[in-house]
C-alpha cells in the first residue's frame, strides 16, 4: 500500500514539476523577445557607425523588426490554433535563432534590415504561443501567478536589455562589437528549443481555419505603405511619394475593413473582426494601445542617442543610465496586479498620472541645459526616468487585461491579438515619428561629425520631445477616464472564438486573457 501511495504522489508530482518546467521555458522565450528589441536600441549608435549608415536606416532595423511582427502576428497566432501551439512555438523559435545568428554576420545596413524582418516574422510565429500555452498549461485557478510573473518577465527584459546590451559592446568580446547583442540570442535559442520537447504538453490543434490570405495582404500592404514614408520621409526631405504612399495606406485600410466585414458576415473567420470595434471600451483600449507604446519605444531611441552621442556615454554606461526607467517599470508590473484587482481600469489612470509627473521633472531637469559632464547630467534625469517608468509599468501591465473585461469572453482571443498587433504597430510608429521629430529639432544627423552638435543641442531635442510624451501620456490619462471601471459591456459584437474563429465554443484562443487579468479571466 505505501508502495503504491508513493507513486500516486509521484504522479501528482509530476505535473505540476511539468508545469514549472513549461513556465520556464516559455519565460525564457518572452524574455529573449523583449530583449532583442531593448538590446538593439543599444547598440543602434554603434551599428550606424560601423556600417556607414544613416538615422533612417537605423530607425528601418528597429522598426522593420517590430513590423513584420506586428503585420503577421494575428497570422502566427491563428497558425497555432490551426496546427498547434508547440509545434509553432518551436518553429519560430529555431527560426528566431537562426535569423539572429544571420543578423550578427550582417555585412551592411541593407542585408541587416531585411534579416530583421524575417526575424519579427519568426517572433510572430513563437511569441504568440506564449499566453495561448500558460493557458493550456495551467488551470484557471492556478494561472494568475503564472501570468504576473510574464509580466514582469518583460520588465526584466527591459531593464536587463540595455544593461547587457551596453556590457557586450563595452567588452567587444572576440572584437566582435555590436554583432555580439544579436549573438546571444543564440545560446538562449537553443535552450529554449532544446527543452520544448520535455516540457510543453502533446496538445493538437482544436480546429484548422483557413488563412484569411486578403487580410494578410491588405494587413501588409497597409502598414508598410504607412511606416516606410515615415521612416524614410524625413531623411529623404519629405519628397513627393510620401504622400501617396499614405493615402495608398488608407486605402488599403478601407478595403481591409470591408473585405473583413464581407467576410464576418459570411460566417468566415477574418483576420481582423470588424464586429469588436462595436465595442465601445475596445475602441478605446486600442486608441490607449497606439498612443500609449509610441511614446515608450520613441523614448527608448531617443534617449540612446542622448546618452551616447550627445552626453558621451560609453555604451555600458548608457545601459546603466537606462536602469531607473527598468526599475521603475518592473516594480510597477508587479505590483499593478493587486491596484488592478481593486481599483479596475482606474490603474491605467493611476499610470497615465505617474508618466505625466515623471515628464514634468524631466522637462524641468532638462530646460536649464546641461550644467555639468555627461555622467551627472544622466544622473540628474534619474527621478524623472524612474517616474516616467513606473506610470509605464501601472499601464502597460494591466492594460490588455483591462481592455479585454470590457468585451465578451468569446471575444477575448481575437481582441488581444488586434490588441497586441497594436502595440507592436504602436511602436514601429513611435519610432519613426519621434525619431523624425528628434532630428528636426536636432538639425541633423545625430553622428553627424561635421554639424558641430554638442551637449546642449541634444538636451534641446529631447526637451522638445519631452513635450510630446508629455502630451501622449496625458492623453492615455484622458481615454483611461472614459474606459468602465470593471466588467464587460454588452456590446453588439458577433460572438467569435479565439483569432477571429466563429462561434463560442473554444475557450482557450491564442492570445487570451493576459497579465492584468487575474485568473486569465
Amino acid at each position: 500500500m505505501s508502495s503504491r501511495s508513493a507513486s500516486r504522489a509521484s504522479s501528482e508530482a509530476a505535473p505540476g514539476t511539468r508545469r514549472r518546467g513549461a513556465l520556464a521555458v516559455l519565460l525564457l522565450a518572452s524574455f529573449m523577445g523583449i530583449l532583442d528589441v531593448l538590446i538593439v536600441n543599444v547598440a543602434a549608435p554603434s551599428i550606424q557607425r560601423d556600417l556607414h549608415a544613416g538615422f533612417a536606416d537605423i530607425q528601418a532595423v528597429i522598426s522593420g523588426y517590430v513590423l513584420a511582427y506586428a503585420v503577421l502576428l494575428t497570422t502566427g497566432a491563428r497558425l497555432g490554433d490551426s496546427y498547434g501551439h508547440k509545434r509553432v512555438f518551436l518553429l519560430g523559435a529555431l527560426g528566431f535563432t537562426t535569423l539572429s545568428a544571420g543578423c550578427a554576420a550582417a555585412p551592411s545596413a541593407g542585408v541587416l534590415i531585411a534579416l530583421r524582418l524575417l526575424q519579427g516574422m519568426a517572433a510572430a510565429l513563437m511569441l504568440p504561443q506564449v499566453l495561448a500555452l500558460i493557458q493550456v498549461i495551467f488551470p484557471p485557478d492556478r494561472r494568475a501567478r503564472p501570468l504576473a510573473l510574464y509580466g514582469a518577465t518583460l520588465g526584466l527584459g527591459a531593464v536587463l536589455g540595455q544593461i547587457i546590451g551596453g556590457a557586450l559592446i563595452r567588452a567587444d568580446v572576440f572584437g566582435l562589437g555590436w554583432r555580439s547583442v544579436f549573438l546571444v540570442n543564440v545560446p538562449i535559442g537553443l535552450a529554449v528549443a532544446a527543452c520544448v520537447p520535455a516540457t510543453l504538453p502533446k496538445r493538437g490543434p482544436a480546429a484548422r481555419h483557413p488563412l484569411d490570405i486578403p487580410g494578410l495582404l491588405l494587413t501588409a500592404v497597409a502598414m508598410t505603405l504607412l511606416i516606410f514614408p515615415l521612416v524614410r520621409g524625413s531623411a529623404d526631405g519629405w519628397p513627393g511619394w510620401v504622400w501617396p504612399a499614405l493615402t495608398g495606406s488608407a486605402l488599403a485600410l478601407v478595403a481591409l475593413w470591408f473585405t473583413e466585414r464581407r467576410r464576418e458576415s459570411a460566417g468566415g473567420a477574418p483576420l481582423v473582426p470588424p464586429s469588436l470595434f462595436r465595442v465601445p471600451g475596445f475602441r478605446i483600449g486600442l486608441a490607449i494601445a497606439l498612443i500609449f507604446y509610441s511614446g515608450n519605444y520613441g523614448l527608448f531611441l531617443l534617449l540612446a542617442y542622448v546618452f551616447q552621442d550627445g552626453l558621451h556615454l560609453s555604451p555600458l554606461a548608457s545601459g546603466i543610465a537606462f536602469l531607473p526607467l527598468g526599475v521603475g517599470f518592473a516594480a510597477a508590473s508587479l505590483a499593478s496586479r493587486r491596484l488592478t484587482a481593486r481599483y479596475g481600469s482606474r490603474v491605467l489612470l493611476i499610470g497615465a498620472g505617474t508618466m505625466v509627473i515623471g515628464y514634468v521633472v524631466l522637462l524641468a531637469t532638462l530646460a536649464p541645459g546641461p550644467a555639468s559632464s555627461g555622467p551627472r547630467e544622466a544622473l540628474a534625469m534619474a527621478p524623472a526616468l524612474l517616474l516616467s517608468g513606473a506610470g509605464q509599468g501601472f499601464v502597460s501591465a494591466p492594460l490588455i487585461g483591462v481592455v479585454l473585461a470590457t468585451v465578451r469572453r468569446e471575444d477575448a482571443g481575437a481582441g488581444s491579438g488586434i490588441m497586441l498587433t497594436a502595440n507592436q504597430l504602436a511602436s514601429s510608429l513611435g519610432v519613426a515619428v519621434l525619431g523624425a521629430l528628434f532630428v528636426a529639432l536636432l538639425g541633423a544627423d545625430p553622428q553627424d561629425s561635421g554639424a558641430g552638435l554638442g551637449e546642449g543641442d541634444f538636451t534641446a531635442a529631447l526637451l522638445g520631445c519631452s513635450w510630446a510624451l508629455l502630451a501622449l501620456a496625458a492623453a492615455v490619462g484622458f481615454l483611461a477616464r472614459r474606459l468602465p471601471r470593471r466588467g464587460a459591456e454588452r456590446g453588439s459584437a458577433r460572438p467569435t472564438g479565439p483569432a477571429g474563429s466563429t462561434g463560442p465554443t473554444r475557450r482557450t484562443g491564442s492570445t487570451g486573457p493576459t497579465a492584468g487579468s487575474p485568473g486569465g479571466r
